[in-house]
């Protein structure tokens, strides 16, 4: 909050966590920790347009395509969900503001049935039994970011679209990432486990080949996933992609019995290009930008139906 010369502004009085631009391009949602939301029109920024609030102390925001929706992470490890009147199927109304938006969240039951423990290379869980949601802070929430005229005619369900372009993923400090299907299901579908068990940071689809995406984690590797390849095994292989850092060599390297190792930093932030053939990295106070091949950037034009395919044969997800 601030004061200007017509009086004060209002706006967040707790760290912004979260900041996105809507689809249409003419709103801007921000999210602070204290689960406080504002949605901004960018013709007049001087106050939110609405305001609300959700029962947890957010730590990460995303906005589902074309539904106006949005899915926020909170530091003890649940997932919102928040969605237009229209939407129907919420379990609560968001509070404050005269917002008639209403807020459902999923299921992150901390115990889990699944028969299988997980290996490690990712994949825990599976159609035999429930996958738990995160333990402690989410740290990223991705939605698919889409093109004009990509999607399609696609059906609208529980405020989210049907099929692959739905699809979300959220990722934790209890070293896991997560997939979910909100228009089918409130549980997450699979949880893929880190081989070092590090924290997870970050989380992004490719903005260019629907069944690829990208981790970061703490222990400074990047991993590299097709759902349309393996539901079990990511494409950088368990131990990912090590990105050094490029400082100098004190600071750089440490010593063991064998001589200067390399030290990695942690990940913090990713982000793919537009043309899906580049990936930024920060770490630290460094900027990394990983190239990838064609098959990745681009892939195969069966392969989002052979993701889904994958996803419904395994029992994760119903027809």
């Amino acid at each position: 909050k601030s004061e200007g010369e017509g009086g004060p502004l209002r706006g967040h009085s707790h760290p912004i966590v979260g900041m996105e631009v809507s689809d249409s391009g003419s709103a801007l949602v921000t999210a602070a920790s204290d689960g406080r939301i504002n949605l901004w029109s960018l013709s007049q920024l001087r106050d939110p347009a609405e305001s609300f609030t959700i029962p947890g102390n957010i730590s990460s925001l995303a906005i589902a395509p074309l539904s106006n929706s949005f899915v926020c992470g909170d530091e003890s490890g649940d997932v919102f969900t928040v969605l237009p009147q229209s939407s129907g199927s919420a379990q609560s109304h968001a509070r404050g503001g005269g917002s008639r938006r209403t807020v459902r969240k999923f299921e992150t039951s901390k115990q889990s049935n699944a028969s299988g423990a997980g290996n490690g290379n990712g994949n825990n869980g599976g159609g035999e039994g429930a996958v738990a949601g995160h333990f402690g802070v989410v740290t990223a929430v991705a939605t698919k970011h889409h093109k004009k005229g990509m999607l399609g005619n696609h059906a609208m369900s529980r405020g989210f679209l049907r099929g692959s372009a739905g699809l979300v993923l959220t990722c934790g400090v209890d070293w896991t990432t997560k997939l979910w299907a909100p228009a089918y299901t409130d549980q997450p579908l699979i949880s893929f486990l880190s081989s070092s068990y590090d924290y997870m940071c970050d989380v992004q689809w490719s903005p260019t080949n629907p069944t690829v995406f990208a981790t970061a984690s703490s222990n400074g590797t990047l991993g590299l996933w097709n759902l349309a390849t393996s539901l079990d095994e990511p494409l950088s292989g368990s131990d990912g992609i090590p990105l050094e850092s490029s400082t100098n060599e004190s600071a750089s390297t440490s010593s063991t019995s064998l001589g200067p190792t390399p030290r990695n930093y942690a990940l913090n932030k990713i982000r793919w290009s537009e043309d899906g053939k580049r990936l930024a990295v920060a770490s630290g106070d460094e900027l990394h930008i990983v190239g990838v091949t064609e098959d990745v950037s681009k892939g195969k034009s069966e392969d989002e139906g052979r993701m889904m395919s994958n996803l419904t044969a395994r029992g994760f997800l119903g027809d």
